[in-house]
């Protein structure tokens, strides 16, 4: 059995810890910095033997040279080098630390947690955006967070929306660790799209109080996503309603509701 720990890191990161029944050998997700890492492994006494990579901002790999320093049979699973976004928001030299570049379709395989995932891409935020797949969960980086997605960067409305719906086709019972704490403000954004909509407003009550009392609102789950996140929801009526009042027009394509809400929250509401 995986168990799946979060380590805060810089404002609001999640740093995910992925162990197979408390052995001591563990994989670390889009460690943006090594020093809470390095206290967790400490205090716990483990072992890392790799990194996985979603995507090349500095806030997902900014540890990964100094983890290699301590740790340098690690190895690093990350993607292909996307071009540039600009020079404070993609760190450059995280190709050249890169063992193991991945892309859709490719498999990785841990041998010390006897575990697998699948790679699937899911561009958007960014052009070389990743997500590491298995029956039970998803590591999804900054393409999806609780009850909403990431800005675009490198990529485009019309492969966003595309990305979601890969992982909106995923299990109902998947459950989907984005690396950010962005829960509650997202659900705030949810309830102007939807202001009708009893499961955003139930999951905002429910989240506020994991807030409150210091908890994680994530991992959520693809089922909750559908739920809630107007970002998998648009071809709903009300969610595309919304898009085309701000949007001025009527929209025909989901990419396009996609489009109007991310320009929408962009602008007005983050």
């Amino acid at each position: 059995m995986l168990t799946i720990t979060p380590v805060n890191a810089l404002s609001d990161n999640y740093i995910w810890i992925i162990q197979k029944n408390k052995q001591p050998d563990v994989v670390i997700v889009d460690p943006g910095q090594a020093e809470p890492v390095i206290k967790y492994l400490t205090e716990n006494k483990l072992q890392p033997v790799a990194i996985l990579i979603t995507h090349q901002h500095y806030d997902h790999t900014g540890g990964v040279a100094d983890l290699l320093d301590l740790f340098p049979a690690m190895s690093v699973t990350g993607p292909y080098k996307a071009p540039s976004e600009n020079k404070l928001s993609i760190d450059l030299s995280i190709p050249d630390l890169i063992t193991y570049t991945v892309g859709e379709g490719d498999t990785v395989f841990l041998p010390e947690l006897e575990t697998k995932f699948e790679v699937i891409s899911i561009p958007g935020h960014t052009l070389d955006h990743l997500a590491y797949v298995n029956e039970e969960l998803v590591f999804c980086g900054d393409a999806m967070f609780g009850a909403g997605c990431g800005r675009i960067f490198s990529g485009t409305a019309q492969m966003f929306a595309d990305s979601m719906a890969k992982l909106a086709a995923l299990a109902e019972n998947t459950r989907m660790y984005p690396a950010h704490e962005y829960t509650v403000d997202n659900l705030g954004f949810a309830k102007w799209v939807e202001p009708d909509n009893k499961d955003i407003i139930e999951r905002d009550i429910m989240e506020m109080e994991k807030q409150e009392q210091g908890l994680p609102t994530l991992p959520s789950s693809v089922k909750l996503e559908l739920a809630t996140n107007p970002f998998m929801r648009l071809q709903q009526p009300q969610v595309k309603q919304a898009a085309e009042k701000f949007a001025g027009r009527e929209l025909h394509e989901d990419w396009e509701v996609f489009a109007a809400l991310r320009e929408w929250k962009d602008s007005e509401y983050d």
